[in-house]
């Protein structure tokens, strides 16, 4: 009688079918890798979202955050990409930066359609400058008549450092950008402190280090960057981010110009703000996380943001809440950034330069 020997590899007999994977993270413990420094804006911020992620996911796995800060983030998605295990208990959270793998950015080695995207939503960002950076500095259109504002930031290819170095470019802002800061727990002693006179920031960034000195008239935030629907017009919110009375990125230009801006740069920063910027931060799996794991924490991250309880603790901790996108919206992202044009590659390549 002849027989044949089958031999199945450790990973294929670990891959959860359908009927398993509802049950698969019980008893279980999942590491997110986030690529900032503990006790940063971007940090408390993902320790609460993983806290109230735990509670949707079925079998309530206990959720621990690693943090690999470097490079703007980049060291933690190489790490993910390069040397997490694909079995559905090791994921990244934060910017995954697209536009640093077009523009070749130092150091880049992950692929983000390589991933397995779960989730994303943009958190309220802008930028925060000292009130004394400039001369009768009073209100957010005064930036245009300072020269040299010191600019803190990660890396120029960051996602949020792009776009908010773009943001000042389109506005017309004299700005020496000064990359190399791991996080906004790094950036923020240098502005407060007058080293540096500004630093792009998300509302957990903001509530953690700036709300009591803009309270106090030291620091005041410029403007906001609004959201667009589908026709790339502006999403009026019905209260401004930050705090009242802010402007948009369009509405301080029109205040420092007469009219609104336009031209690539404006069309660039639009494309990165639906296609880029609105996705970050992001929740992805190392490449080959079985579809299975991945369709159940997809399930769990939309309903984290759904549940009204962890709106509420949201909201009292941020004071804003997120702009959440659907699981396709999230996909699409992640496999359409290549679309860019040429003309707004070289914007966005001008934008990294500016950190070399």
């Amino acid at each position: 009688m002849h027989c044949s020997i089958i031999v199945f590899s450790a990973a294929a007999l670990l891959i959860p079918t359908n009927s398993t994977a509802e049950n698969f993270y019980a008893g279980k413990t999942i590491t997110v890798i986030v690529g900032v420094s503990a006790g940063s804006g971007g940090d408390v911020s993902a320790r609460t979202f993983m806290a109230g992620l735990a509670e949707h996911i079925p079998g309530n796995p206990n959720i621990i955050v690693r943090n690999k800060e470097g490079a703007g983030g980049a060291v933690a998605l190489n790490y993910t990409y390069e040397k997490a295990d694909p079995d559905g208990l090791m994921f990244y959270y934060g910017n995954w930066d697209p536009m640093a793998v077009l523009a070749g950015g130092e150091g880049i080695r992950f692929v983000p359609e390589e991933f397995g995207a779960i989730g994303s939503a943009a958190n309220e960002r802008g930028t925060i400058v000292r009130a004394d950076a400039g001369t009768g500095m009073s209100r957010p259109a005064d930036i245009i008549n300072v020269k040299g504002l010191r600019l803190g930031g990660r890396s120029s290819s960051n996602t949020n450092d792009l776009i908010g170095n773009l943001a000042l470019t389109i506005i017309g802002a004299d700005f020496r950008y000064i990359p190399g800061f791991k996080s906004m727990k790094k950036i923020s002693p240098g502005i407060l402190s007058g080293e540096l006179q500004a630093g792009h920031t998300a509302t957990g960034g903001y509530s953690r280090f700036f709300t009591d000195t803009t309270n106090e008239g030291e620091t005041m935030m410029l403007f906001y960057h609004p959201f667009f629907d589908e026709n790339k017009e502006i999403i009026v919110p019905a209260e401004a981010p930050f705090y009242s009375d802010l402007p948009s990125l369009r509405d301080l230009h029109i205040q420092i110009h007469g009219a609104e801006p336009s031209g690539i740069k404006w069309d660039t920063y639009k494309w990165l703000r639906t296609n880029v910027h609105s996705t970050s931060p992001a929740m992805v799996a190392p490449p080959g996380t079985p579809d299975e794991l991945l369709e159940v924490l997809r399930t769990a991250y939309q309903s984290t943001w759904a549940d009204g309880e962890f709106q509420a603790k949201w909201l009292a901790q941020f004071g804003d809440a997120p702009h959440v996108n659907s699981t396709a919206s999230t996909i699409s992202a992640f496999q359409n950034y290549r679309s860019i044009t040429p003309e707004m590659l070289a914007v966005v390549e001008e934008m990294v330069a500016l950190g070399r």
